[in-house]
């Protein structure tokens, strides 16, 4: 939109320019589920439990279309801490499916109150109204479900939450511009996580692609979202700096492992 004003330009964990707004992550799903591993069976039967009749977790009930949020956000990264979180979740799921008393954890808690009561939302309200004027989505409830159907078996924990309704269905605006076409004077550098649930690897290839003249840096063997000083990887930090630096991209593009 402003190629008079770029000059360096880093993209860290970028989506697929093609599919902007709440449709960006549709496709998610399947990367979701197998980052979860051997803990997948674990979480499905709390899901089927779920199902069944809602799990008391402190003051909160919490069905099927809650379990996914729940253990989505400690998935995003593969980082210690975010491993001990995801296991205190499960862990605490697991005893309220099997019928024990159960309080949430503090993340789980923040999680809970932010989805089934609006409570500190202020971030993913401004993530909302930006996206629902980012793309135009159908308006009718049953595309939805419909869709859901359609790709239940693919990703059946993870992708009713992808493919889910959002309040865009239902904004009292459209979107105000046409969709951007990328057609770039200036090159810029791609930097992507080839585990990212989020921005997988393929929507960051798609945003390379788009991109003319633009290099990709991959850093292989890792699941995180935000790449660059993230984790302290300094094959990743050393050719982005000296990027920033000089204004020479890459001769290629790069794999860090």
């Amino acid at each position: 939109m402003f190629p008079a004003r770029s000059d360096r330009f880093v993209l860290d964990s970028a989506i697929d320019p093609a599919h902007p707004g709440t449709f960006k992550g549709r496709d998610n799903g399947p990367f979701r589920e197998a980052a979860l591993g051997g803990q997948l069976s674990t979480v499905d039967a709390i899901y089927r439990a779920a199902a069944r009749h809602p799990l008391r977790v402190g003051r909160y009930l919490v069905d099927e279309t809650v379990v996914p949020a729940l253990v989505l956000d400690p998935l995003t990264d593969d980082s210690p801490a975010s491993a001990a979180a995801l296991a205190d979740t499960v862990r605490v799921l697991a005893t309220a499916a099997a019928g024990g008393t159960v309080e949430p954890t503090p993340e789980m808690a923040a999680t809970l109150a932010g989805t089934l009561t609006g409570s500190g939302s202020a971030l993913h309200s401004a993530q909302t109204a930006i996206m629902c004027v980012d793309g135009a989505v159908p308006r009718d409830p049953e595309f939805y479900w419909r869709d859901i159907q359609r790709h239940r078996t693919e990703a059946p924990l993870f992708g009713p939450l992808d493919r889910n309704i959002t309040p865009c269905a239902f904004w009292p605006t459209g979107p105000v511009e046409p969709q951007i076409r990328v057609h770039n004077a200036v090159p810029a550098l791609v930097v992507n996580a080839a585990g990212d649930i989020g921005a997988t690897i393929g929507m960051g290839r798609a945003m390379h692609a788009a991109l003319t003249g633009s290099r990709m840096i991959t850093l292989d063997g890792v699941r995180t979202h935000g790449v660059y000083l993230f984790r302290g990887n300094g094959c990743v930090d050393d050719s982005v700096n000296a990027y920033l630096n000089t204004g020479v991209l890459p001769g290629g593009d790069l794999t860090c492992d």
